[in-house]
Protein backbone atom coordinates (compact mmCIF):
# COMPACT_ATOMS: atom_id res chain seq x y z
CA UNK A 1 0.00 0.00 0.00
CA UNK A 2 1.38 3.24 -0.64
CA UNK A 3 0.62 6.21 1.69
CA UNK A 4 1.07 9.46 -0.09
CA UNK A 5 -0.15 12.05 2.86
CA UNK A 6 2.28 13.06 5.23
CA UNK A 7 5.50 12.01 3.89
CA UNK A 8 8.49 13.05 2.08
CA UNK A 9 7.77 12.55 -1.81
CA UNK A 10 10.44 12.76 -3.90
CA UNK A 11 9.99 12.16 -7.74
CA UNK A 12 13.21 11.45 -9.51
CA UNK A 13 13.07 12.07 -13.53
CA UNK A 14 10.95 14.66 -13.17
CA UNK A 15 10.80 15.25 -17.51
CA UNK A 16 10.29 11.80 -17.76
CA UNK A 17 6.76 10.99 -18.91
CA UNK A 18 6.30 8.97 -15.58
CA UNK A 19 7.54 11.31 -13.33
CA UNK A 20 5.55 14.02 -15.38
CA UNK A 21 2.49 12.49 -14.43
CA UNK A 22 3.09 11.76 -10.72
CA UNK A 23 3.78 15.32 -10.23
CA UNK A 24 0.50 16.39 -12.04
CA UNK A 25 -1.52 13.99 -10.22
CA UNK A 26 0.07 14.49 -6.89
CA UNK A 27 0.69 18.21 -6.64
CA UNK A 28 -2.02 19.23 -9.22
CA UNK A 29 -4.92 17.13 -8.29
CA UNK A 30 -4.43 16.13 -4.97
CA UNK A 31 -2.28 18.98 -3.37
CA UNK A 32 0.46 17.53 -1.75
CA UNK A 33 2.74 20.16 -0.76
CA UNK A 34 6.68 20.15 -0.24
CA UNK A 35 6.98 17.43 -3.43
CA UNK A 36 10.67 17.04 -4.43
CA UNK A 37 11.45 16.41 -7.60
CA UNK A 38 15.18 15.66 -9.58
CA UNK A 39 15.85 16.26 -13.07
CA UNK A 40 19.58 15.26 -14.67
CA UNK A 41 18.76 18.53 -17.30
CA UNK A 42 20.98 21.14 -15.99
CA UNK A 43 18.60 24.38 -16.90
CA UNK A 44 14.77 25.19 -17.80
CA UNK A 45 15.45 25.30 -20.75
CA UNK A 46 16.74 21.37 -21.36
CA UNK A 47 14.01 20.25 -18.79
CA UNK A 48 11.56 21.73 -21.89
CA UNK A 49 13.31 19.80 -24.29
CA UNK A 50 13.59 16.62 -21.96
CA UNK A 51 9.46 17.10 -21.24
CA UNK A 52 8.96 17.77 -24.76
CA UNK A 53 10.72 14.65 -26.35
CA UNK A 54 9.54 12.16 -23.87
CA UNK A 55 5.45 13.41 -23.45
CA UNK A 56 4.61 13.35 -27.02
CA UNK A 57 0.71 11.88 -25.78
CA UNK A 58 -2.15 14.77 -27.19
CA UNK A 59 -0.11 16.62 -29.75
CA UNK A 60 1.96 19.95 -29.68
CA UNK A 61 -1.03 21.80 -27.89
CA UNK A 62 -1.87 19.32 -24.79
CA UNK A 63 1.96 19.27 -24.06
CA UNK A 64 2.55 22.68 -23.64
CA UNK A 65 -0.29 22.95 -21.75
CA UNK A 66 0.89 19.90 -19.51
CA UNK A 67 4.33 21.60 -19.81
CA UNK A 68 2.92 24.91 -18.27
CA UNK A 69 0.60 23.41 -15.85
CA UNK A 70 3.94 21.21 -14.38
CA UNK A 71 6.29 24.26 -14.01
CA UNK A 72 3.37 26.52 -12.47
CA UNK A 73 3.27 24.14 -9.35
CA UNK A 74 4.60 25.08 -6.15
CA UNK A 75 7.75 21.66 -6.94
CA UNK A 76 11.13 21.92 -5.45
CA UNK A 77 12.69 21.24 -8.15
CA UNK A 78 16.28 19.74 -8.19
CA UNK A 79 18.12 19.91 -11.80
CA UNK A 80 21.64 19.36 -12.69
CA UNK A 81 23.82 19.58 -9.91
CA UNK A 82 21.58 19.67 -7.40
CA UNK A 83 20.02 16.13 -8.96
CA UNK A 84 19.36 13.78 -5.67
CA UNK A 85 20.01 16.15 -3.27
CA UNK A 86 18.69 14.88 0.17
CA UNK A 87 17.07 11.70 -1.30
CA UNK A 88 17.82 10.16 1.56
CA UNK A 89 15.97 12.08 3.54
CA UNK A 90 12.46 10.95 1.77
CA UNK A 91 10.27 8.44 3.20
CA UNK A 92 8.44 7.71 -0.58
CA UNK A 93 10.67 7.62 -3.58
CA UNK A 94 9.14 7.54 -7.28
CA UNK A 95 11.24 6.66 -9.50
CA UNK A 96 11.22 5.38 -13.52
CA UNK A 97 10.96 1.72 -14.26
CA UNK A 98 14.51 2.05 -15.76
CA UNK A 99 16.15 3.86 -12.25
CA UNK A 100 18.99 0.96 -12.14
CA UNK A 101 20.50 1.96 -15.39
CA UNK A 102 21.25 5.60 -14.83
CA UNK A 103 24.55 5.75 -12.87
CA UNK A 104 23.90 8.69 -11.06
CA UNK A 105 21.42 7.03 -9.47
CA UNK A 106 23.49 4.57 -7.87
CA UNK A 107 23.95 3.65 -5.32
CA UNK A 108 21.73 6.62 -3.48
CA UNK A 109 18.30 5.13 -4.64
CA UNK A 110 19.16 1.39 -3.20
CA UNK A 111 20.90 3.25 -0.12
CA UNK A 112 17.87 5.66 0.37
CA UNK A 113 15.34 2.18 0.15
CA UNK A 114 17.98 0.47 2.76
CA UNK A 115 17.43 3.37 4.93
CA UNK A 116 13.89 3.35 4.98
CA UNK A 117 12.44 4.95 2.05
CA UNK A 118 9.49 3.10 0.03
CA UNK A 119 10.43 2.67 -3.50
CA UNK A 120 7.80 2.71 -5.59
CA UNK A 121 6.78 3.53 -9.39
CA UNK A 122 4.12 4.61 -11.43
CA UNK A 123 2.56 1.04 -12.12
CA UNK A 124 2.59 0.62 -8.43
CA UNK A 125 0.76 3.77 -7.97
CA UNK A 126 -1.93 2.75 -11.00
CA UNK A 127 -2.82 -0.54 -10.46
CA UNK A 128 -3.74 0.84 -6.13
CA UNK A 129 -5.94 4.40 -7.65
CA UNK A 130 -8.12 2.06 -10.44
CA UNK A 131 -11.13 0.70 -9.24
CA UNK A 132 -12.04 -1.55 -12.16
CA UNK A 133 -10.76 -4.83 -13.11
CA UNK A 134 -6.59 -5.00 -13.72
CA UNK A 135 -5.36 -6.75 -16.58
CA UNK A 136 -1.38 -6.94 -16.84
CA UNK A 137 0.40 -8.30 -20.09
CA UNK A 138 3.81 -9.45 -19.90
CA UNK A 139 6.54 -11.88 -21.57
CA UNK A 140 9.40 -11.76 -23.60
CA UNK A 141 7.36 -11.37 -26.69
CA UNK A 142 4.02 -10.65 -28.21
CA UNK A 143 3.02 -8.54 -25.53
CA UNK A 144 2.46 -5.34 -27.02
CA UNK A 145 -0.01 -6.98 -30.19
CA UNK A 146 -1.72 -9.23 -26.60
CA UNK A 147 -2.40 -5.96 -25.16
CA UNK A 148 -3.76 -4.42 -28.49
CA UNK A 149 -5.56 -7.80 -29.13
CA UNK A 150 -7.07 -7.87 -25.85
CA UNK A 151 -8.44 -4.39 -25.63
CA UNK A 152 -9.78 -4.52 -29.35
CA UNK A 153 -11.74 -8.05 -27.88
CA UNK A 154 -12.90 -6.16 -24.61
CA UNK A 155 -14.00 -3.47 -27.21
CA UNK A 156 -15.77 -5.67 -29.19
CA UNK A 157 -17.70 -7.72 -26.55
CA UNK A 158 -17.89 -5.43 -23.52
CA UNK A 159 -21.68 -3.54 -23.53
CA UNK A 160 -21.98 0.09 -24.53
CA UNK A 161 -20.73 2.41 -21.68
CA UNK A 162 -17.92 0.49 -20.29
CA UNK A 163 -14.82 2.09 -20.50
CA UNK A 164 -11.56 0.36 -21.77
CA UNK A 165 -8.40 2.09 -21.38
CA UNK A 166 -4.81 1.21 -21.91
CA UNK A 167 -1.58 1.92 -20.11
CA UNK A 168 1.92 0.74 -20.59
CA UNK A 169 4.89 1.37 -22.56
CA UNK A 170 3.81 3.23 -25.47
CA UNK A 171 4.34 6.60 -24.53
CA UNK A 172 2.14 7.99 -27.02
CA UNK A 173 -1.07 6.91 -25.60
CA UNK A 174 -0.40 6.94 -21.68
CA UNK A 175 -3.48 7.40 -19.62
CA UNK A 176 -2.88 9.73 -17.06
CA UNK A 177 -3.34 9.08 -13.09
CA UNK A 178 -5.86 11.29 -12.50
CA UNK A 179 -8.15 9.08 -15.33
CA UNK A 180 -7.52 6.01 -14.11
CA UNK A 181 -8.18 7.32 -10.37
CA UNK A 182 -11.56 8.98 -11.55
CA UNK A 183 -12.66 5.74 -13.59
CA UNK A 184 -15.98 3.87 -12.68
CA UNK A 185 -15.81 0.12 -11.28
CA UNK A 186 -16.94 -1.20 -14.39
CA UNK A 187 -14.07 0.08 -16.46
CA UNK A 188 -11.10 -2.30 -17.60
CA UNK A 189 -7.73 -1.07 -17.56
CA UNK A 190 -4.85 -3.18 -20.10
CA UNK A 191 -1.61 -2.53 -18.86
CA UNK A 192 1.55 -3.98 -20.67
CA UNK A 193 4.05 -4.57 -17.98
CA UNK A 194 7.58 -4.85 -18.76
CA UNK A 195 10.61 -6.50 -16.53
CA UNK A 196 11.75 -3.45 -15.44
CA UNK A 197 8.13 -3.12 -13.65
CA UNK A 198 9.14 -6.37 -11.93
CA UNK A 199 12.26 -6.65 -11.44
CA UNK A 200 12.33 -5.64 -8.23
CA UNK A 201 8.86 -6.26 -7.12
CA UNK A 202 5.45 -7.84 -7.50
CA UNK A 203 2.90 -6.45 -9.60
CA UNK A 204 -1.25 -7.59 -8.80
CA UNK A 205 -3.06 -7.57 -11.41
CA UNK A 206 -6.83 -9.25 -11.15
CA UNK A 207 -6.23 -10.99 -14.52
CA UNK A 208 -2.47 -11.55 -14.79
CA UNK A 209 -1.01 -13.19 -18.36
CA UNK A 210 2.63 -14.25 -19.70
CA UNK A 211 3.11 -14.70 -23.09
CA UNK A 212 5.91 -16.84 -23.57
CA UNK A 213 9.23 -16.60 -21.78
CA UNK A 214 13.09 -16.33 -23.42
CA UNK A 215 16.24 -15.40 -22.72
CA UNK A 216 16.36 -11.88 -23.15
CA UNK A 217 16.98 -8.53 -20.66
CA UNK A 218 19.64 -10.27 -19.40
CA UNK A 219 21.21 -7.16 -18.29
CA UNK A 220 18.63 -5.70 -16.20
CA UNK A 221 18.87 -8.89 -14.46
CA UNK A 222 21.71 -10.90 -14.12
CA UNK A 223 21.17 -14.32 -15.37
CA UNK A 224 17.86 -16.05 -17.34
CA UNK A 225 16.71 -17.35 -13.96
CA UNK A 226 16.05 -14.22 -12.07
CA UNK A 227 14.78 -12.71 -15.34
CA UNK A 228 12.23 -15.96 -15.47
CA UNK A 229 11.26 -14.85 -11.52
CA UNK A 230 10.94 -10.93 -12.62
CA UNK A 231 8.50 -12.23 -14.78
CA UNK A 232 6.98 -15.22 -12.90
CA UNK A 233 5.68 -12.10 -10.28
CA UNK A 234 3.13 -10.56 -12.43
CA UNK A 235 1.24 -14.67 -12.58
CA UNK A 236 1.86 -15.31 -9.43
CA UNK A 237 0.58 -12.03 -7.50
CA UNK A 238 -3.17 -12.13 -9.24
CA UNK A 239 -4.23 -14.46 -5.61
CA UNK A 240 -6.99 -16.73 -4.95
CA UNK A 241 -9.70 -14.25 -6.35
CA UNK A 242 -7.82 -13.34 -9.86
CA UNK A 243 -6.80 -15.40 -12.74
CA UNK A 244 -3.64 -16.40 -14.24
CA UNK A 245 -3.07 -16.87 -17.85
CA UNK A 246 -0.18 -18.92 -19.49
CA UNK A 247 0.98 -20.17 -22.97
CA UNK A 248 0.53 -24.33 -22.55
CA UNK A 249 2.86 -24.36 -25.46
CA UNK A 250 5.97 -22.86 -24.11
CA UNK A 251 8.06 -25.09 -21.87
CA UNK A 252 9.46 -22.24 -19.49
CA UNK A 253 5.81 -20.92 -19.11
CA UNK A 254 4.21 -24.82 -18.61
CA UNK A 255 7.35 -25.39 -15.70
CA UNK A 256 5.57 -22.48 -14.01
CA UNK A 257 2.29 -24.49 -13.59
CA UNK A 258 3.03 -25.83 -10.04
CA UNK A 259 3.86 -22.71 -8.74
CA UNK A 260 1.23 -20.03 -9.85
CA UNK A 261 -1.82 -23.29 -9.02
CA UNK A 262 0.01 -22.71 -5.12
CA UNK A 263 -1.02 -19.42 -5.38
CA UNK A 264 -4.92 -20.19 -6.00
CA UNK A 265 -5.37 -18.36 -8.91
CA UNK A 266 -7.86 -19.43 -11.71
CA UNK A 267 -5.23 -20.50 -14.03
CA UNK A 268 -5.70 -20.61 -18.10
CA UNK A 269 -3.32 -22.21 -20.84
CA UNK A 270 -3.53 -21.21 -24.46
CA UNK A 271 -2.39 -22.67 -27.44
CA UNK A 272 -2.82 -26.39 -25.71
CA UNK A 273 -5.71 -28.07 -25.35
CA UNK A 274 -7.30 -29.31 -21.76
CA UNK A 275 -6.67 -32.72 -20.51
CA UNK A 276 -9.50 -34.89 -20.32
CA UNK A 277 -9.28 -34.51 -16.20
CA UNK A 278 -8.38 -30.83 -16.46
CA UNK A 279 -11.19 -28.27 -14.55
CA UNK A 280 -8.95 -25.13 -15.70
CA UNK A 281 -9.68 -22.87 -18.43
CA UNK A 282 -8.19 -23.30 -22.12
CA UNK A 283 -8.28 -21.55 -25.43
CA UNK A 284 -6.40 -23.43 -28.46
CA UNK A 285 -6.68 -23.69 -32.45
CA UNK A 286 -8.36 -26.87 -33.96
CA UNK A 287 -7.34 -26.60 -37.35
CA UNK A 288 -8.87 -22.89 -38.66
CA UNK A 289 -11.45 -22.81 -35.63
CA UNK A 290 -10.69 -21.63 -32.22
CA UNK A 291 -12.18 -23.55 -28.96
CA UNK A 292 -12.35 -22.05 -25.62
CA UNK A 293 -13.05 -23.93 -22.09
CA UNK A 294 -14.06 -22.06 -18.88
CA UNK A 295 -13.13 -23.09 -15.81
CA UNK A 296 -14.78 -26.59 -15.10
CA UNK A 297 -16.88 -26.15 -18.58
CA UNK A 298 -16.99 -27.76 -21.59
CA UNK A 299 -15.35 -26.83 -24.48
CA UNK A 300 -17.33 -24.66 -27.14
CA UNK A 301 -16.26 -23.09 -30.52
CA UNK A 302 -15.43 -19.60 -30.85
CA UNK A 303 -17.24 -18.68 -33.72
CA UNK A 304 -15.86 -15.15 -34.41
CA UNK A 305 -12.31 -15.79 -34.03
CA UNK A 306 -11.73 -16.32 -37.77
CA UNK A 307 -10.20 -13.38 -39.77
CA UNK A 308 -7.01 -12.34 -38.47
CA UNK A 309 -5.29 -10.43 -40.61
CA UNK A 310 -1.47 -10.85 -39.06
CA UNK A 311 0.65 -12.51 -40.67
CA UNK A 312 2.22 -15.77 -38.66
CA UNK A 313 1.59 -18.37 -36.23
CA UNK A 314 2.78 -16.06 -33.40
CA UNK A 315 -0.12 -13.74 -34.21
CA UNK A 316 -2.39 -16.96 -33.74
CA UNK A 317 -0.47 -17.23 -30.18
CA UNK A 318 -1.50 -13.31 -29.83
CA UNK A 319 -4.77 -14.13 -30.45
CA UNK A 320 -5.27 -17.07 -27.85
CA UNK A 321 -3.72 -15.25 -25.26
CA UNK A 322 -6.07 -12.21 -25.90
CA UNK A 323 -8.69 -14.45 -25.98
CA UNK A 324 -8.00 -16.02 -22.40
CA UNK A 325 -7.42 -13.06 -20.83
CA UNK A 326 -10.75 -11.21 -22.39
CA UNK A 327 -12.56 -14.72 -21.24
CA UNK A 328 -10.81 -14.36 -17.65
CA UNK A 329 -12.12 -10.63 -17.33
CA UNK A 330 -15.70 -11.59 -17.63
CA UNK A 331 -16.98 -8.57 -18.88
CA UNK A 332 -18.64 -9.67 -22.41
CA UNK A 333 -19.95 -12.46 -23.82
CA UNK A 334 -17.34 -13.88 -26.70
CA UNK A 335 -19.99 -15.69 -28.89
CA UNK A 336 -20.72 -12.67 -31.30
CA UNK A 337 -18.61 -10.71 -33.73
CA UNK A 338 -15.28 -10.06 -32.88
CA UNK A 339 -14.46 -8.02 -35.95
CA UNK A 340 -10.84 -9.40 -35.90
CA UNK A 341 -10.59 -8.48 -39.55
CA UNK A 342 -10.50 -5.00 -38.35
CA UNK A 343 -7.29 -5.12 -36.56
CA UNK A 344 -5.00 -3.47 -38.42
CA UNK A 345 -2.12 -4.71 -35.81
CA UNK A 346 0.59 -2.24 -34.47
CA UNK A 347 3.20 -0.32 -36.63
CA UNK A 348 6.41 -1.51 -36.77
CA UNK A 349 5.49 -5.32 -36.13
CA UNK A 350 5.40 -6.92 -39.58
CA UNK A 351 3.87 -3.87 -41.13
CA UNK A 352 3.69 -3.54 -45.01
CA UNK A 353 5.06 -0.47 -46.10
CA UNK A 354 5.77 -0.45 -49.88
CA UNK A 355 5.18 -2.92 -52.80
CA UNK A 356 7.73 -2.77 -56.06
CA UNK A 357 7.56 -4.33 -58.88
CA UNK A 358 5.87 -7.54 -57.32
CA UNK A 359 8.40 -6.66 -54.11
CA UNK A 360 6.88 -6.18 -50.76
CA UNK A 361 8.88 -4.05 -47.82
CA UNK A 362 8.30 -4.80 -44.56
CA UNK A 363 9.26 -2.84 -41.36
CA UNK A 364 9.35 -5.56 -38.42
CA UNK A 365 11.92 -3.27 -36.25
CA UNK A 366 10.37 -4.07 -33.26
CA UNK A 367 11.80 -7.26 -33.26
CA UNK A 368 14.56 -6.60 -31.16
CA UNK A 369 14.98 -10.29 -29.97
CA UNK A 370 15.82 -13.23 -31.81
CA UNK A 371 12.78 -15.23 -31.18
CA UNK A 372 10.70 -12.27 -32.42
CA UNK A 373 12.79 -11.86 -35.57
CA UNK A 374 12.54 -15.65 -36.21
CA UNK A 375 8.70 -15.53 -36.07
CA UNK A 376 8.54 -13.09 -38.16
CA UNK A 377 11.25 -14.55 -40.72
CA UNK A 378 8.75 -17.39 -40.34
CA UNK A 379 5.61 -15.62 -40.80
CA UNK A 380 6.79 -13.85 -44.20
CA UNK A 381 8.35 -16.94 -45.81
CA UNK A 382 4.79 -19.10 -45.82
CA UNK A 383 3.83 -15.97 -47.95
CA UNK A 384 6.98 -14.75 -49.63
CA UNK A 385 9.55 -17.00 -51.64
CA UNK A 386 13.09 -15.51 -51.34
CA UNK A 387 13.56 -12.69 -48.04
CA UNK A 388 16.43 -10.49 -48.30
CA UNK A 389 16.78 -10.20 -44.11
CA UNK A 390 17.93 -6.28 -42.87
CA UNK A 391 19.60 -6.70 -39.53
CA UNK A 392 21.95 -5.07 -37.09
CA UNK A 393 22.36 -4.00 -33.61
CA UNK A 394 23.76 -4.70 -30.09
CA UNK A 395 23.22 -8.30 -28.22
CA UNK A 396 21.16 -8.81 -25.33
CA UNK A 397 22.71 -12.57 -24.22
CA UNK A 398 20.42 -14.28 -26.54
CA UNK A 399 20.37 -17.52 -28.22
CA UNK A 400 19.87 -16.71 -32.22
CA UNK A 401 19.65 -21.11 -32.78
CA UNK A 402 16.09 -20.46 -34.00
CA UNK A 403 16.62 -16.81 -35.72
CA UNK A 404 19.56 -18.41 -37.93
CA UNK A 405 17.29 -21.82 -38.57
CA UNK A 406 14.49 -19.42 -39.75
CA UNK A 407 16.89 -18.00 -41.68
CA UNK A 408 18.38 -20.52 -43.30
CA UNK A 409 14.99 -22.19 -44.64
CA UNK A 410 13.46 -18.87 -45.76
CA UNK A 411 15.86 -16.18 -46.51
CA UNK A 412 18.35 -16.04 -49.81
CA UNK A 413 20.26 -13.21 -48.74
CA UNK A 414 21.27 -11.28 -45.63
CA UNK A 415 22.19 -7.77 -45.26
CA UNK A 416 24.06 -6.75 -42.21
CA UNK A 417 24.97 -3.25 -40.11
CA UNK A 418 27.43 -3.61 -37.46
CA UNK A 419 26.47 -4.56 -33.42
CA UNK A 420 27.60 -7.11 -31.42
CA UNK A 421 24.35 -8.63 -31.57
CA UNK A 422 24.91 -9.27 -35.47
CA UNK A 423 28.16 -10.20 -34.65
CA UNK A 424 26.24 -13.24 -32.57
CA UNK A 425 23.51 -13.81 -34.98
CA UNK A 426 26.38 -14.20 -37.94
CA UNK A 427 28.13 -16.36 -35.54
CA UNK A 428 24.94 -19.04 -35.33
CA UNK A 429 24.49 -18.82 -39.10
CA UNK A 430 27.19 -20.19 -39.99
CA UNK A 431 27.73 -18.81 -43.10
CA UNK A 432 24.49 -20.97 -44.50
CA UNK A 433 23.19 -18.36 -46.40
CA UNK A 434 25.45 -15.36 -48.39
CA UNK A 435 25.48 -12.05 -46.20
CA UNK A 436 26.60 -8.61 -46.93
CA UNK A 437 28.22 -6.03 -44.41
CA UNK A 438 27.02 -2.47 -45.06
CA UNK A 439 27.84 0.53 -43.35
CA UNK A 440 24.57 2.78 -43.16
CA UNK A 441 21.25 2.19 -43.66
CA UNK A 442 20.81 3.86 -47.43
CA UNK A 443 23.14 1.96 -48.78
CA UNK A 444 21.60 -1.45 -47.13
CA UNK A 445 18.37 -0.42 -48.70
CA UNK A 446 19.93 0.29 -52.28
CA UNK A 447 21.38 -3.14 -51.88
CA UNK A 448 18.20 -4.69 -50.43
CA UNK A 449 16.66 -3.44 -54.02
CA UNK A 450 19.14 -4.70 -56.44
CA UNK A 451 18.92 -8.52 -54.27
CA UNK A 452 15.74 -8.66 -53.80
CA UNK A 453 13.99 -11.38 -56.32
CA UNK A 454 10.69 -11.10 -58.10
CA UNK A 455 7.76 -12.17 -55.63
CA UNK A 456 10.00 -12.24 -52.77
CA UNK A 457 9.78 -9.77 -49.84
CA UNK A 458 12.47 -7.24 -47.79
CA UNK A 459 11.94 -7.64 -44.38
CA UNK A 460 13.70 -5.57 -41.68
CA UNK A 461 13.63 -7.55 -38.90
CA UNK A 462 16.72 -6.89 -36.62
CA UNK A 463 16.81 -9.31 -34.15
CA UNK A 464 19.19 -7.31 -31.86
CA UNK A 465 18.64 -4.13 -29.44
CA UNK A 466 19.32 -0.83 -30.32
CA UNK A 467 19.01 -1.15 -34.16
CA UNK A 468 16.55 2.32 -34.46
CA UNK A 469 19.24 4.43 -31.75
CA UNK A 470 22.59 3.57 -33.90
CA UNK A 471 20.92 2.94 -37.23
CA UNK A 472 18.05 5.43 -37.85
CA UNK A 473 18.72 7.44 -35.17
CA UNK A 474 16.84 11.35 -35.90
CA UNK A 475 16.83 10.23 -39.58
CA UNK A 476 13.45 9.43 -41.28
CA UNK A 477 12.20 6.22 -40.30
CA UNK A 478 12.07 3.09 -42.09
CA UNK A 479 8.89 3.22 -44.25
CA UNK A 480 10.32 7.13 -45.28
CA UNK A 481 13.35 5.87 -46.60
CA UNK A 482 11.79 2.94 -48.40
CA UNK A 483 9.44 5.28 -50.01
CA UNK A 484 11.84 7.35 -50.83
CA UNK A 485 13.93 5.15 -52.13
CA UNK A 486 11.05 3.88 -54.45
CA UNK A 487 9.92 7.06 -55.61
CA UNK A 488 6.68 6.95 -53.74
CA UNK A 489 6.85 9.32 -50.41
CA UNK A 490 3.42 9.61 -49.68
CA UNK A 491 4.21 10.16 -46.08
CA UNK A 492 1.13 7.65 -45.77
CA UNK A 493 1.53 4.18 -43.89
CA UNK A 494 0.08 1.47 -46.39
Amino acid sequence: MIELRDRKVHVVGASGIEGADLLLYLVGHLGLSGVVAHDFTAAPDAFRESFLKANTAGGPETQEARLAQLLSMPIDLRLGSRYLDGIDEADLIFASQNWFNYPPNLPALPEAQQAGAQLVGILDLALQLFPGTRIGVTGSNGKSTTCALTRHLLEATTPSGVSILSAGNDRGSQVPLVTLAQADPSAVAVWEVSNRHLRDRTVACDVATLTNLSANHIEDHGSFEDYVAAKTRLVTSAGSDGHAILCGSDPYSRALLPQVRATGATLWQFDCPPTNSSTEGFVWFEGENVWLQYPGGEPTRVPGASGLPLWGIHNRKNLLAALATVAAAQVGPLDGDLQLERFEGLPERLDTVAEDNGVVWIDDIQATTAPAAAAGIEAVGRRREGIVLLVGGEDKAMDYGGMADATEAHVCHVLCLPGSGTEAFLAALNGRVPVEHTTDLETMLIRARELAPAGGAVLLSPGCAFFRRDHVGSGPPFPVRVRQLLGSDTGERE
